[in-house]
């Protein structure tokens, strides 16, 4: 049984946290929130439609780092929890990717999995095509290299009823330009609810996935239960060389009704190596399970991680804090077949079983971990990082509304979507998504950007230091040196590390998921950006920009007045005498002022700016002085 933290709701609301905005980030009271079931949104369209993405499609770090934007989408929900495995690298160093798709706003038309591949010279086209012939969407990619097929698997939501219609196979020969071919595979009869969310992998002459029933709906009114499960996690497995699904949407054996109440969509992760598979499964409100076979999803053995407290939990009194998950898992296998499993840490109660709302601490955050044959997190929680301290203060100096509902992915957590791959010589790279303290939006919320940690011993330590629930440092940036104020989310690192680690993930002007009641501003067109990292430069701290270089010549304050028009100052306190450039771009890149100020004294300093007659909307400034540059969003009226 896991440890229950026997501490009164009342003596976690600290009166000395509760003052001041900038120290959300450590205020440990708890928040009601709705149990919702997860579906396969269908929202109304938005009111507004923005411009495609445009402007420079590739950046550089010192030839250290480097991205393209490969794709872009109006959807903005690559997964309503776990990444998928999204891009993969072969040992000739070409890349295939793909994502969630979309040409056109919600409710998604047009949706699929776009799909792009660098050839070894140059990724294809931007691009917002799906390859399928119908409405998909939630895509994962595996390469057979038996067949030299690339597979995308997709789920498909019938368009205007939002019926669940099974699973299209994408398959296509070779890498690259061809022909896609697609097939349904674990169909249901309209009436019944089918299979959503399918992630998979491939172990020699077979393929398994990992997927779940959708919930009823309206036109289909029928909820599957399986031992005694309501819309449960189920597995099918397929063999290449007979063409044949050998095993259809089962439950796992240990997965019933003795432990689970409830499946959930995505709540799950899937790797292999060799005929070895791993599947990492559980829920808020469920064990935190590992499933594991040895040959290719014949058999396989079941260990309860971190188990619940309450088996087969529903409405029932959690009258204490119960440290659990937020539904976002990964697992990979190393070298040696060992499992290696993180999740986003969540800390809840729910005292009142009248209603369906539980209470959770949101400031309370963190990436747990997991490793195969060590104790289990009953016996020792470990979480090897959280939100990363970027300005060294010892405080997570969140804005006042940084936990809005606007401002949510779901029921996500601060630090989130963990994904992971592990290099030729055993070091474990984890890639993840969190709130970045000092990336600030206008209405006082905060950009995510996409964080690195790892491990060079096989996970007993770690390259990040957990100093509290809220806090850690020495987690490297991964993106903030491609663009400020813009939210990065859903990453998804390739298998192979061949000196370079690769990952895609998606970014946004807006912050949180789109919604058409709570957010409805969040709409436009989105980028799918490519990244590769030199390993090495990870390891000696020589990606400035990305590490934790700290600048020590100024501090940037917000313009004033803002909004404005015409005419603003922006705040800069210098520790030294300097020259300085300032720049304004719009949002597509394009810069439209530049100015050059020299001999600034120490001290602080007001730098009066002349726009002149810009059109109105939101711009990014930035201020670059002696190889250091600090950037803000602005408003003009």
């Amino acid at each position: 049984m896991k440890k229950i933290y026997l501490m009164a709701l009342a003596a976690l609301s600290l009166p000395s946290m509760a003052q001041s905005p900038k120290n959300w980030g450590n205020d440990l009271r708890s928040v009601k929130i709705d149990r919702v079931v997860t579906t396969d949104r269908t929202p109304q369209s938005p009111v507004k439609v923005v411009a495609p993405v445009t402007g420079s499609t590739q950046g550089s770090l010192n030839k250290k780092a480097n991205y393209w934007i490969i794709g872009q989408t109006q959807n903005d929900q690559q997964s309503n929890a776990s990444c998928y495995r999204h891009v993969h690298v072969f040992a000739d160093g070409k890349v295939s990717a793909t994502w969630t798709t979309s040409a056109d706003p919600a409710p998604y038309d047009s949706r699929g999995a776009g799909y792009n591949h660098f050839n070894g010279t140059a990724w294809g086209a931007v691009t917002s095509n799906r390859i399928e012939p119908e409405r998909t969407g939630f895509p994962c990619y595996v390469y057979n290299p038996t067949t030299n097929e690339e597979i995308i698997t997709s789920h498909v939501v019938k368009k205007g009823t939002g019926n669940a219609g099974g699973i299209l196979m994408n398959r296509k020969t070779g890498l690259g330009a061809g022909t896609w071919t697609s097939n349904l595979v674990m169909d249901t009869v309209a009436t019944i609810p089918g299979v959503l969310w399918a992630q998979t992998a491939i172990a020699g002459d077979y393929m398994v996935s990992i997927a779940s029933y959708t919930d009823s709906s309206s036109t289909q009114p029928n909820r599957v239960y399986l031992g005694g499960v309501r819309t449960p996690q189920v597995y099918s497995r397929y063999q290449f060389s007979t063409n044949t699904w050998l095993v259809k949407n089962q439950l796992l054996p240990g997965y019933d009704n003795s432990r689970v109440y409830a499946g959930g969509g995505d709540n799950y992760s899937i790797d292999s190596r060799g005929n070895t598979i791993a599947i990492l499964m559980g829920g808020t409100f469920d064990d935190v399970a590992l499933w594991k076979s040895t040959d290719a999803g014949a058999t396989w053995s079941k260990t309860i991680i971190d188990s619940f407290p309450v088996p087969a939990y529903v409405s029932k009194k959690l009258l204490d804090t119960t440290e659990t998950n937020d539904g976002a898992f990964n697992v990979v296998l190393d070298n040696n077949n060992m499992a290696h499993c993180f999740w986003g840490r969540r800390l809840i109660m729910d005292s009142d079983t009248t209603d369906d709302q539980y209470s959770y601490f949101p400031s309370v955050n963190g990436i747990v971990y997991w490793k195969e044959g060590t104790p289990t997190i009953d016996a020792q929680l470990n979480v090897i990082t959280a939100m990363n301290d970027e300005n060294a203060n010892g405080t997570n100096d969140l804005s006042a509304s940084w936990n809005d509902v606007s401002a949510r992915y779901g029921t996500l957590a601060i630090t989130t979507m963990p994904n992971a791959t592990v290099g030729p010589d055993g070091t474990i790279y984890l890639t993840y998504s969190s709130l970045n303290e000092t990336d600030n939006s206008t209405d006082s919320k905060n950009f995510r950007d996409i964080y690195l940690v790892y491990s060079r011993d096989g996970g007993e330590t770690w390259s990040s230091t957990v100093q509290s629930s809220v806090l850690a440092t020495g987690a490297m940036n991964l993106t903030s040196w491609v663009e400020f104020n813009t939210e990065q989310v859903f990453p998804s690192v390739a298998k192979l590390v061949n000196n370079k680690l690769h990952l895609t993930y998606m970014q946004k002007t807006s912050i949180g998921r789109y919604d058409a009641t709570n957010n409805p501003g969040a709409v436009g067109t989105h980028g799918i950006y490519y990244m590769s990292v030199d390993t090495a430069s990870i390891f000696s701290g020589s990606l400035s920009g990305v590490n934790e270089v700290k600048n020590d010549l100024f501090v940037m304050g917000q313009n004033y007045p803002n909004p404005f028009t015409g005419n603003t100052s922006i705040p800069v306190n210098f520790t030294r005498n300097t020259s300085v450039k300032v720049s304004v771009y719009d949002l597509v890149g394009k810069e439209i002022y530049s100015q050059e100020f020299s001999n600034i004294p120490a001290g602080n300093n007001n730098l009066d700016i002349h726009m002149g007659n810009v059109p109105s909307g939101v711009y990014v400034y930035s201020i670059e002085a002696e190889g250091f540059k600090t950037s803000r969003r602005m408003l003009v009226d």
